[in-house]
């Protein structure tokens, strides 16, 4: 498919791939009009001599991908063979999606393959409820023809004498979110060695890794550096291999981009998934760039701006969900969040909050208030150290 820019305006659009045809995006209307929500999005674009253009369909938004999949879920109307999961959310409102059942494994494999069957994987993507990455990178090693170790989310020391115990049978792969890494890089900088055979790292997943590249590397200078880039909703939509400039990533072949001022907006084709994705605002920004790899298909490289949320195992946790989760034990009247950066890439967030009258500001309030979020929270964990150490709750005038 031919690369196609037009000129860079406001307003201004460029797509990955040229045009969608029109067969493809009738397909994709249609199973969007099985859906009311999407019915009343699309209806003028539902009529059997309708020949929309790509560009001329409204952006879908998170909260609108939401409302239809609960619908969808709500009518037991997916299709057989589903994986139902939850990139976000609390407790009480979850942000589901529901994926085909092979979790794409069969479409990523041929188009990025970072494994071969001499390699030994060892997964530490924690196996979170209502969260398949660790399923899918065990998947994903499999399919490659590798031997998958799933080890999960363990504490440092459990996870040094695990693997000390490993290294003996060759672990070439390990396998981790972005705040295990962190975790990794932090030990090996303050003495303790790497695995023997350890050759490769894979990171990433349905969501944006900022982890800098050249300080894994620092640390670990004879090993590969394998990422993958998606959002929670849209899953995994492009890749990056050693060779690939910093940041930039390659298309998967189902996934189709444009960049509407400046927005990546993402449309999935090729393989049926419902609600169907058309046009969705991924949450970031981004230019389409030839990457120094040598691959002569455009690719996504992603901008840097002041993040609205943090990231946890892949999971988004957004500041207004942080808030709400505050305002519901009743002890806080107003709260916002500020997001800072952190060590690597990583981010910390601080919840400010304004009590309610006559509730005492001590010590004691403010654990219960932290204690409350991380537990009502999907990506959150009140027994994780790093989870606990992410959040901040601190008592102010006004919000």
């Amino acid at each position: 498919m031919a690369f196609t820019t037009q000129p860079k305006e406001r307003g201004a659009m460029e797509s990955s791939g040229g045009t969608i045809s029109p067969t493809v995006l009738r397909r994709l209307l249609s199973g969007a009009g099985c859906i009311p929500a999407l019915r009343r999005k699309y209806a003028g674009w539902l009529e059997p001599d309708a020949l929309p253009a790509l560009g001329s369909l409204p952006v879908l938004t998170r909260s609108e991908y939401a409302a239809a999949t609960s619908e969808l879920l709500r009518a037991r109307a997916q299709d057989t063979g589903s994986v139902v999961y939850a990139g976000g959310g609390t407790t009480s409102q979850p942000s589901l999606t529901v994926l085909p059942g092979n979790l794409f494994v069969d479409e990523i494999c041929g188009s990025w393959r970072p494994l071969d069957a001499t390699d030994v994987v060892a997964n530490l993507f924690p196996a979170a409820a209502l969260w398949p990455t660790h399923c899918f990178y065990n998947r994903l090693t499999i399919r490659c023809g590798a031997t998958a170790l799933p080890l999960g989310d363990l504490s440092d020391d459990k996870l040094d004498r695990l693997l000390a115990s490993l290294d003996e049978f060759g672990v070439t792969a390990l396998v981790a979110p972005p705040s295990r890494v962190r975790r990794l890089l932090r030990r090996f900088a303050a003495g303790r060695p790497p695995l023997r055979s350890l050759r490769k790292l894979i990171t990433g997943g349905p969501f944006h890794d900022p982890t800098p590249r050249h300080e894994i590397l620092r640390h670990l200078p004879d090993v590969e550096v394998w990422q993958l880039y998606g959002s929670s909703e849209a899953w995994i939509v492009g890749h990056q291999g050693p060779r690939c400039d910093e940041g930039v990533y390659h298309l998967l072949p189902h996934q189709h981009a444009e960049i509407a001022e400046g927005r990546v907006l993402v449309t999935t084709t090729g393989v049926r998934r419902t609600p169907p994705l058309i046009r969705y605002a991924i949450g970031e920004r981004g230019e389409f760039t030839v990457c120094g790899c040598g691959q002569a298909a455009p690719a996504l490289r992603l901008e840097a701006e002041a993040p609205d949320s943090a990231t946890v195992n892949g999971r988004p946790v957004l500041e207004n969900e942080l808030v709400r989760l505050a305002r519901e034990t009743g002890d806080v009247a107003d709260a916002d969040v500020v997001t800072e950066p952190a060590f690597m890439g990583g981010e910390r967030m601080k919840l400010r909050v304004r009590l309610a009258d006559g509730v005492p500001n001590d010590e004691h309030t403010l654990e219960w208030i932290k204690y409350h979020v991380l537990s009502s929270h999907l990506a959150l964990d009140p027994a994780s150290a790093d989870h606990s150490d992410l959040l901040q709750v601190v008592t102010v005038d006004h919000c």
